[in-house]
């Protein structure tokens, strides 16, 4: 039976619904600690806004739908301002109940409804930043659950996030939309299977030992970094069904087929052919600098609250033959200035040294922390200025056979290992957030440890990088990509 959470859930991938009404439950994980954790905190923030708009709740037993359906309706029957905790039923044609609606509130607004001269409108509690499409479409559909039993449609919906800010919107643009949603969550509810799909997000999915060896077993095209699911179905269409055959076409026919200029589909083509002969495909050489010394940057940071809490850095001298690992730590959320000014004032002691990182984050996170805490913007630009993107680099001289380019995913190709298998970015906000709670240091010491293991992780990365390829290297002639050099890892 269909429910508000499928609406996130279908947002993140169609076929996480579909095993959750229809998959064998021994075969789904058990929730990671990050999500277990993200779970405590999202009823922690409901149950502290509840408390403060000294709203009614609903008390009822989960098992005991009947009971919450009554209630509700009694209680949105007497007119009470505000009613929290509610469950709402959908009913098809004949009556059956179809759907259920799990409200986190209900707010009584003026306008005449089946209750009097009032009605209600839906307000969901998320323990988020900001709004997002999903948090919408959920209210959407709670909104068209409450029209069915007020005898009124709400005009409007609501959310209250993290900070307390409440940001509303009219529901009627979001119909559209909403209804087509629906009607694909309908066919799913009745057993119609969504087409497989992995990507980037399966990492942290209960459902990836289900998913993510079928695609393997089936060289499926959506293990070709970079295509997405209307690419995949263009693919199919034409009669291409795994990256084995992606890697024969032409990419000028396969730039027809999906719309995409002639280079960007010479490189789906390319990242086929380095999954299908499981070899690196090289474009050219990384052209990284030569220095005596080096440093590998590293910020870990908790983006729901937005704080950095731990700038990790890795200097390696070649000519003394040593490497000095140095984490400023902000333990506190209010101590995250000290951290990164410690921090800017020990990288400027190599001002010489390119600084290594991977992916965008390092320099975005320099720049909002200028603006947030006041330091010089030239220390900043200068030291952006030394700022080398690894995984820019990646992108530009090769193709490697992994359907992932995260750090982890490049690094384990090529033989680096975590300390903790437990290591991920999620699990170093649940450590850091364990540390806050508890005060055990154990939790701080992991998540530096895992900074470390990150910032070791990019070093070997640019070893590989810099030691080039050590074979033929693939031009683009006439349009289309030479066979992959084997032998090159």
């Amino acid at each position: 039976m269909l429910n508000g959470s499928h609406f996130l859930s279908y947002a993140a991938c169609p076929r996480i619904v579909f095993l959750d009404l229809h998959g064998d439950r021994h075969r789904r994980a058990p929730a990671t600690e990050f999500h277990v954790m993200l779970g405590e905190e999202s009823k922690r923030h409901e149950a502290e806004v509840i408390e403060s708009l000294s709203a009614h709740v609903v008390s009822f037993e989960r098992a005991d739908l009947a009971s919450g359906l009554r209630r509700t309706r009694e209680a949105l029957q007497d007119g009470l301002p505000l009613v929290a905790g509610g469950v709402l039923g959908q009913t098809d044609a004949s009556g059956r109940l179809i759907g259920l609606a799990f409200v986190d509130l209900l707010e009584r607004v003026p306008g005449a409804s089946r209750f009097g001269d009032f009605h209600y409108e839906v307000v969901e509690i998320k323990r988020a930043s900001r709004g997002k499409p999903s948090y919408r479409m959920q209210v959407a559909y709670h909104s068209d659950v409450l029209a069915e039993l007020q005898g009124v449609a709400p005009r409007r919906g609501h959310l209250i996030l993290s900070d307390g800010r409440r940001e509303s919107f009219d529901l009627a643009p979001l119909f559209p939309r909403y209804r087509k949603v629906l009607a694909k969550l309908r066919e799913i509810d009745d057993g119609a299977e969504p087409p497989l799909f992995v990507s980037s997000q399966c990492a942290s999915c209960s459902w990836q030992a289900v998913c993510l060896p079928e695609a393997e077993q089936r060289s499926h095209l959506s293990m070709v970094f970079g295509l997405s699911r209307q690419h995949v179905e263009t693919l199919e269409s034409h009669g291409v069904h795994d990256y084995h055959q992606l890697a024969r076409v032409a990419p000028k026919r396969l730039g027809g087929w999906v719309r995409a200029s002639e280079s960007k589909a010479r490189e789906h083509v390319a990242q086929a052919k380095a999954l299908s002969s499981e070899d690196v495909v090289w474009r050219k050489d990384a052209g990284l600098p030569a220095s005596d010394t080096e440093i590998f940057f590293d910020v870990e940071g908790d983006p729901e609250r937005g704080v950095l809490y731990l700038f990790g850095v890795l200097v390696r001298e070649r000519r003394l033959g040593r490497e000095i690992y140095k984490p400023f730590v902000a333990e506190r959320p209010e101590q995250e200035a000290q951290a990164f000014l410690e921090c800017l004032a020990f990288l400027e002691r190599y001002a010489k040294a390119p600084i290594y990182h991977y992916h965008h984050y390092e320099r975005t996170v320099l720049d909002r922390l200028v603006e947030r805490h006041g330091a010089d913007p030239l220390r900043v630009e200068r030291l952006g200025e030394r700022l080398c993107d690894l995984s820019e680099r990646v992108s530009r001289c090769c193709f490697l056979p992994v359907r992932s380019y995260s750090l982890k995913s490049v690094a384990r190709y090529l033989g680096f290992e975590w300390t903790s298998a437990k290591s991920s970015a999620v699990q170093s906000v649940v450590w850091f957030t364990s540390w806050q709670r508890t005060g055990e240091r154990v939790y701080l010491e992991r998540a530096i440890e895992y900074n470390a293991d990150d910032c070791r992780a990019t070093r070997v990365l640019k070893d590989w990088l810099a030691s080039g390829p050590h074979g033929q290297i693939e031009i683009e002639e006439d349009g289309a990509l030479m066979a992959p050099a084997r032998g090159l890892v």
